[in-house]
């Protein structure tokens, strides 16, 4: 699985990045649609932010698919893996790297704005994490990302593709701030 799983993110990132320019300015509207990639319990507490705090009214699925950005005009993907949530979404990476980049290509042919967020701090990085946040902040058009988890600027460095910006906060209650200016 790990090779076929490697496989398939190369594939899938050499697939999504073919003829992506850099987003000048996206506006992100709502409705909007937050969804997992890797299945942390970090989806919660941004849903708790961003619906609980900010008013967003995003509507939350986890495991969203393609089929589920009908009506959307904005993308929040929370990226971080866990490999109990993946378990208990009946999902293993193959599987969720495959669902990521399906739900990823219908915003891009749909020309959604893709809001990437990285809430777990270190704790929440590792290979299987790192395999996601590959895959997708090469597609986003903004990445917000707690200092903690991004000691090595792997998201500046991934994100200088498209050249999106990456805003970086020290604590995740200066994420909601950082969202807040990007939603009109």
């Amino acid at each position: 699985m790990r090779s076929n799983g490697l496989v398939l993110l190369l594939a899938a990132a050499a697939f999504l990045g073919a003829g992506t320019s850099p987003a000048a300015e996206p506006v992100f509207r709502t409705p909007g649609l937050l969804t997992s990639s890797g299945q942390s319990s970090d989806v919660v507490v941004v849903k708790a932010l961003l619906n609980t705090q900010l008013k967003l009214g995003l509507t939350v699925k986890p495991v969203a698919g393609p089929e589920d950005l009908a009506g959307m005009r904005s993308l929040v993907i929370v990226v971080g893996a866990s490999v109990k949530g993946l378990g208990a979404a009946g999902l293993d990476m193959e599987k969720e790297i495959a669902r990521t980049a399906a739900l990823l290509k219908a915003a891009r042919d749909q020309k959604l704005p893709i809001l990437v967020m990285h809430t777990g701090g270190e704790s929440r990085r590792g290979k299987t994490s790192n395999d996601l946040i590959q895959l997708v902040v090469p597609e986003a058009d903004r990445v917000v990302v707690v200092a903690s988890g991004n000691k090595d600027k792997l998201f500046q460095q991934l994100a200088e593709k498209r050249q999106t910006p990456v805003v970086e906060v020290e604590r995740l209650a200066s994420a909601g701030e950082a969202v807040r200016a990007l939603f009109q």
